[in-house]
């Protein structure tokens, strides 16, 4: 399976240092030759929205091998378009990614957390322009950006808009014609876009559009040519505030209460609590799975860095007579966060299994009535399975021994600190679930620091699901 981009046009990359090697395509409302079979089964797409500018970013992904290639999409007015690269959609994938922890098997007491005497403490944590295009179509702009011919057009006349892009080898689908009268019908203007000639495949970017003013819409009516039964889409929403779809679509959020952690499988339900929701929405729900404050600066750092000082893998500046890496990912960074205040700047995060019609209708997004965080981070406490037992304590946290006069020989197995030691024979290192770690991680971590406080102690002669 190769990655693709429908709004945005991709091309394999590894963003250094945190980013992950992708391969990918551009394509669009997704327009192949007739004799391929490629179809779209999956879109990232992020859409960045203020009071001055929006500017719209789409990644899918396909099965099939197409040796061709065209993208339409519907616009207002006229846009701006940019070269970009997928590292963006890995940074905001990272920044948002829901995190899952189990339980936590704490295996040490308080009494012996901290190792025996002078050894310190430790601890551990994880993560989880214009001219008449002929036959009632008018060309409004027309440019070469990096490998690709864009025009943009205006119609009133959807035969002669389906003509003329069929003239330019633009395979219109049967079923999308419709799609593209109604578009025309409600004034919406096109950008058409495909591989300046003798370009292969391998020459694709990706591209990002923007638009003056708000305009917090998604083509998904464009967005369902070459698409399956199913599509999944994942929305990254940069404005201010929290976002979410409006009517006809409904949104949820993940109840902690209903996640359970099977330890035998190593893994909780939250696919299956998810797809459960969506098909009782019979394929028209949004779940809202990140919503939070946003800093700017870390995926800044982490893009400026690949682009100034891994350029090639970046994914930016990879045409020789245009403009460099770090110009191209600064215009990115721009329009990705232009006229949103630093203050006020939030992301959502949004993902969908569309049902094919469910995309029949286009997604209008709007300001939350609820305004506050949803949290992507969950510390389960609902299992099923065998639970991992703890490892053997170290020799210093043993059950308590004493002498015939009642006096404690483990002075590190105190749990009341009056010297008495508790009950002889009581043993007092106890499973608790304290720390956000993984149970399994938390154990290995724990014995490695057991084993480390021990040989200092000698010395001194005294991720997460």
């Amino acid at each position: 399976m190769k990655l693709s981009s429908l709004l945005l046009c991709l091309l394999p990359i590894v963003c250094a240092p945190a980013f992950v090697s992708t391969d990918a395509h551009a394509c669009g409302g997704c327009i192949v030759s007739e004799s391929e079979t490629t179809q779209v089964t999956g879109h990232r797409m992020i859409l960045s929205i203020s009071q001055t500018q929006t500017t719209l970013w789409d990644q899918i992904t396909y099965t099939g091998d197409p040796a061709s290639f065209a993208w339409v999409l519907p616009i207002k007015g006229t846009v701006d378009i940019g070269l970009s690269s997928d590292a963006i959609f890995t940074a905001l994938e990272q920044a948002t990614s829901v995190t899952i922890s189990s339980p936590t098997i704490n295996c040490l007491p308080p009494d012996c957390a901290g190792g025996p005497p002078n050894a310190g403490n430790g601890s551990a944590s994880a993560g989880g322009t214009g001219g008449a295009g002929g036959g009632g179509v008018v060309v409004i702009a027309e440019e070469v950006v990096g490998p690709y011919e864009t025009v943009q057009l205006s119609s009133t006349d959807p035969n002669a808009l389906r003509t003329w892009l069929t003239d330019r080898q633009y395979n219109v689908p049967t079923d999308i014609q419709p799609v593209i009268d109604a578009y025309v019908a409600d004034g919406f203007n096109f950008l058409a876009l495909k591989l300046v000639p003798n370009m292969g495949i391998d020459s694709m970017r990706p591209i990002r559009v923007t638009s003056t003013g708000a305009t917090p819409v998604l083509p998904l009516r464009m967005v369902a040519a070459g698409t399956g039964a199913k599509t999944a889409v994942t929305l990254f929403i940069m404005g201010e505030g929290r976002y979410e779809a409006t009517n006809p679509f409904t949104n949820f959020t993940i109840d902690g209460s209903q996640l359970v952690w099977d330890w035998d499988t190593s893994s909780s339900n939250y696919s299956e609590v998810k797809q459960a929701a969506f098909d009782a929405s019979n394929g028209k729900a949004w779940l809202v799975e990140a919503a939070e404050p946003f800093s700017r600066y870390g995926v800044e750092s982490n893009l400026r860095w690949a682009a100034e000082f891994d350029p090639i893998n970046s994914g930016y500046g990879l045409d020789p007579m245009g403009p460099s890496a770090l110009e191209e990912c600064n215009a990115d960074l721009e329009d990705l966060f232009s006229g949103i205040p630093d203050s006020t700047m939030w992301v959502t995060r949004l993902h969908a299994e569309l049902s094919r019609a469910a995309l029949g209708t286009d997604l209008q997004v709007q300001a939350a009535a609820d305004q506050s965080s949803v949290s992507r981070w969950f510390q389960l406490t609902n299992t099923t399975g065998t639970q991992p037992e703890c490892p053997p304590p170290p020799d210093w946290c043993q059950p308590n021994t004493t002498t015939g006069g009642g006096v404690d020989t483990n002075p590190w197995d105190d749990p009341v600190g009056d010297g008495t030691g508790g009950t002889p024979g009581s043993p007092s290192c106890a499973v608790a679930p304290e720390s956000s770690m993984p149970a399994t991680i938390g154990l290995l971590a724990a014995t490695f620091f057991m084993s480390i406080t021990r040989r200092r102690s000698r010395r001194s002669s005294s991720r997460s699901s």
